[in-house]
């Protein structure tokens, strides 16, 4: 027995030993693949032609930053580390990359290990309470939020349904799931890029959440979110109405930012796909840029000078040096930046450095100038401006003159005596129509809040809805819903709003831009009689009607961006300019001179007094070279109908007429041009005794060219059911609608790669009994046009049209044109805007027919 026993503990004592001494081998044998780990990681650097390239380009960098005291120090290994992550994040081949959540695995780890830690943990993001959705996109989604206890506004981003990136991954590797969440990459790139980037143009990142690469409209089940100071997106409307002496001081500020972008810590960046809408402004009034989610690290390589050139800017000079492009990248920033915001920020400025700032624009369109250079001369001409003093508003210079816009909306007799009224009993305006109270920019902030199972915020019932009527319906069905509000000033209208519940609505409403009110007439007795205002703070004041315009035209701006750039590029791209944008083009066109011509244009009618010349651009490259020049009096052609139509077509956001500027013509002007002499002698005689005429340069028709017929059905009546237009049809209905808004005619119709464009604008307002509203009766209609003409209705219900016509004819003034010159036959400027006013609200009743007949989304595309 005793045997046994001392058998049975030996065994154990063995077995116990031998485990001990297994941990230890194991223990022993990880941190010796660890140590090694490096080494083997060395050796096949050595042996990576990419790494070895990587590792000799960071040599330089760090050495070149080494003695730049602006540029905070990163030493050698962290600085390839960072490059390497963020290669990782630019996979080649989808198929073999790692998925999402692997990766968001490895750069949580990566950016711990490098000490780039989260201001918040993923509990505080979780907690943050979102107060307004700000973007739905195909690619993100951008709420506003408030940071408690400091009460902060906040913006989160976060992952949204990438398709984009979704099918090029299935291109790689045909499987689903793992390509649905790789849009996930974009994001983990501006996580990264924001955490080591800091300069004081970008904006600042106060902390994110990684924890998988989940996509989910509730906060706490997204996988990544990134949490970034709030700040007012940048506009070219908000920088018409900006100061010059702001405007200089956010020009100074992108300088620096560009100058940075040249030599950060990881070497020059490029910023890919950037664009006026990636800037906002924050508190201070500082210029940020907040999208920084598509980089590059690499100049361009190359074999010779050659392979450094510019397409679009062929006088941009660059060497090749060491097999790269030097100065690729600074070149590329300042090409996107120059023509959509320095060009917006300097525009208009004081007479006394009018000619050194039109310099500075003219060597930026050229890039034959430098970040810092630009910044240098600014802050020269900034002490010159603040000691010469003040400045008239509207100075301006030549060609490269950009007018400032003058924004009004055309008030009836009713509404002004309404908004006197709201004025003189500080109330908020009350549109009571059936079951809801509606009262338009209002709200009952941290009020009547209730938690409901459809939320996707803990605070709240805050839920996604589609259209009022889905909105009422929700509200209708949930016996806690006394009040609603919509974060739109547009609910009528928009396709996609935040609705917020409310359990009670007999509080006083609070003042809130962009957000509208509905009550339950019934729901409660302390609500406001239908027919009474309801009463507010004495300190609030009321945004008037011209400010809800202009804030209507703003946001419908900013919500339909994404499609007006498409639009605008399918537009360019037609005329044989892709790749160039409509401002770049503008700002291209003002800054050249006429210095050729040849001849009157095929379709200026005989009878037509004064020109539409084919002139030829000084130092402009094909096919931007090419020009149309028009100055016609009549009795057929006008060129202020041509630029009616163009204003038109651009505020409603179709893309169906050339672009335009306004130019006007000397008698030097004149004489510099070469070809036949019946240049002269045409504008000779139209010149006179005027100093200058005010005439207009648009685009060309094209070569490829070729006649066609609209070959939509123009029905005598409403369709029975709904038929999806495909692409061509779609562009003949916005062909149509531009027609009839401008009362031109269907004939001599040409298109360019099967797009319908107005090349004869000119001959708008000709036939006054133009009627094409059977084409409307199909019952298909663009839905960024319908939201843009909901601002200009006359009152949130109906489908009446009151000042489109009106925003037309300022835009005309705003040019320098008076009301004497906006004369097409006998029709003055009021009988002009009375027309358009008309057409606009025969297509939007028959629009509106059509979605109460089959929904909104069957009709709006």
């Amino acid at each position: 027995m005793r045997c046994r026993l001392r058998y049975k503990s030996g065994w154990t004592a063995f077995l116990f030993l031998f485990c001990i001494a297994g941990v230890f081998l194991t223990y022993k044998q990880v941190n010796d693949v660890d140590e090694k780990r490096p080494e083997k990681l060395q050796t096949e650097d050595r042996n990576h032609p990419d790494v070895v390239e990587m590792r000799q380009r960071v040599q330089e960098i760090v050495n070149q930053n080494r003695n730049n005291e602006d540029i905070p120090f990163m030493d050698e290994d962290k600085t390839v580390r960072l490059r390497r992550l963020l290669s990782d994040l630019y996979p080649d081949n989808w198929g073999t990359a790692k998925d999402a959540d692997e990766m968001a695995y490895d750069i949580k780890i990566q950016l711990s290990d490098l000490g780039y830690e989260s201001g918040l943990s993923c509990k505080d993001i979780d907690n943050l309470r979102i107060s307004q959705a700000i973007k739905v996109g195909s690619k993100k989604y951008v709420d506003r939020a408030v940071l408690r206890p400091q009460n902060t506004e906040v913006v989160i981003k976060s992952q949204g349904n990438d398709q984009e990136t979704k099918i090029k991954c299935m291109k790689n590797v045909y499987d689903a799931d793992k390509c649905h969440n790789m849009g996930n990459y974009q994001l983990m790139r501006e996580i990264l890029l924001l955490s080591f980037l800091k300069h004081p143009g970008i904006v600042n990142l106060i902390g994110f959440c990684i924890r998988g690469d989940s996509i989910n409209y509730d906060i706490k089940k997204k996988g990544l979110l990134l949490v970034l100071e709030a700040g007012t997106p940048i506009t070219p409307g908000i920088l018409s109405y900006t100061q010059w002496e702001t405007r200089m001081k956010f020009a100074i500020q992108l300088a620096e930012l560009l100058k940075y972008l040249e030599a950060t810590p990881l070497g020059s960046v490029e910023l890919i796909g950037i664009r006026i809408d990636d800037f906002v402004t924050t508190k201070g009034n500082q210029l940020k840029l907040v999208d920084l989610d598509d980089v590059n690290l690499e100049e361009k390589t190359c074999h010779s000078d050659a392979d450094c050139k510019i397409p679009s800017a062929s006088l941009a000079q660059m060497s090749c040096v060491s097999g790269r492009c030097k100065d690729w990248n600074a070149k590329n920033n300042l090409q996107k930046v120059g023509p959509s915001l320095f060009h917006e920020l300097l525009s208009n400025p004081p007479s006394a450095i009018s000619r050194g700032i039109n310099e500075v624009k003219q060597s930026i369109l050229l890039l034959n100038i430098t970040a810092n250079q630009i910044l240098q001369k600014l802050k020269g001409m900034q002490t010159k401006t603040g000691q010469v003093g003040g400045y008239r508003a509207n100075e301006g210079q030549g060609h490269a003159k950009v007018e400032l816009i003058e924004e009004r909306v055309m008030i009836n007799h009713e509404d002004q005596r309404r908004q006197e009224e709201i004025n003189a009993n500080r109330v908020l305006p009350v549109d009571s129509s059936g079951d809801y109270q509606r009262i338009e920019q209002s709200n009952f902030p941290g009020q009547y809040d209730y938690t409901c199972s459809s939320s996707r915020v803990l605070w709240g019932c805050v839920i996604t809805v589609h259209s009022l009527g889905q909105a009422k319906a929700y509200c209708n069905n949930d016996l806690q819903c006394r009040a609603f509000v919509l974060f739109t000033s547009n609910p009528d209208g928009d396709s996609l709003m935040t609705m917020v519940a409310k359990n009670s609505g007999s509080g006083k409403p609070q003042p809130n831009v962009g957000a509208t009110l509905f009550i339950r007439s019934s729901g409660s007795p302390q609500n406001a009689p239908q027919n009474a205002p309801l009463e507010v703070d004495q300190k609030k004041t009321t945004v008037s009607p011209q400010v809800l315009v202009s804030e209507c035209r703003a946001r419908t701006w900013n919500a339909n961006s994404e499609a007006r750039i498409s639009r605008e590029r399918r537009l360019m791209a037609h005329l044989g300019l892709k790749g160039v944008s409509e401002d770049n083009w503008k700002l291209k066109v003002k800054m050249s001179r006429i210095v050729k011509h040849s001849g009157l244009d095929k379709f200026m009618e005989s009878s037509t007094v004064g020109a539409r010349f084919e002139v030829e651009l000084a130092n402009l490259d094909k096919p931007m070279k090419r020009a149309l020049f028009l100055y016609e009096k009549g009795p057929k052609q006008y060129h202020i109908a041509h630029l009616i139509q163009y204003h038109l077509d651009r505020i409603l956001g179709l893309y169906q007429t050339p672009p335009t500027v306004v130019w006007p013509l000397s008698v030097a002007d004149v004489a510099d041009v070469a070809g036949e002499k019946i240049w002269a002698e045409t504008l000779g005689n139209l010149l006179g005794n005027k100093e200058e005429i005010k005439g207009l340069l648009s685009f060309p028709i094209p070569s490829n060219v070729k006649a066609e017929n609209l070959t939509l059905v123009n029905q005598t009546k409403i369709v029975n059911s709904v038929v999806a237009f495909n692409k061509s049809e779609k562009l003949q209905i916005e062909y149509a609608l531009l027609a009839t808004l401008c009362k031109s005619s269907l004939k001599r119709l040409v298109t360019s790669k099967g797009h319908f464009i107005h090349f004869t604008a000119d001959e708008a307002f000709q036939d006054l009994n133009t009627n094409l509203m059977g084409y409307f009766h199909n019952c298909q209609f663009p839905n960024v046009v319908y939201k843009a003409l909901t601002c200009f209705k006359c009152s949130t219900k109906g489908s009446q049209i009151c000042s489109l016509g009106h925003e037309a004819m300022q835009r005309i003034l705003s040019h320098g044109f008076t009301s004497r010159d906006i004369k097409i036959q006998d029709l003055t400027p009021n009988e002009l805007s009375s027309i358009i006013n008309d057409a606009a609200t025969t297509v939007m009743i028959a629009v509106d027919s059509c979605i109460k007949n089959f929904g909104r989304d069957k009709v709006l595309y």
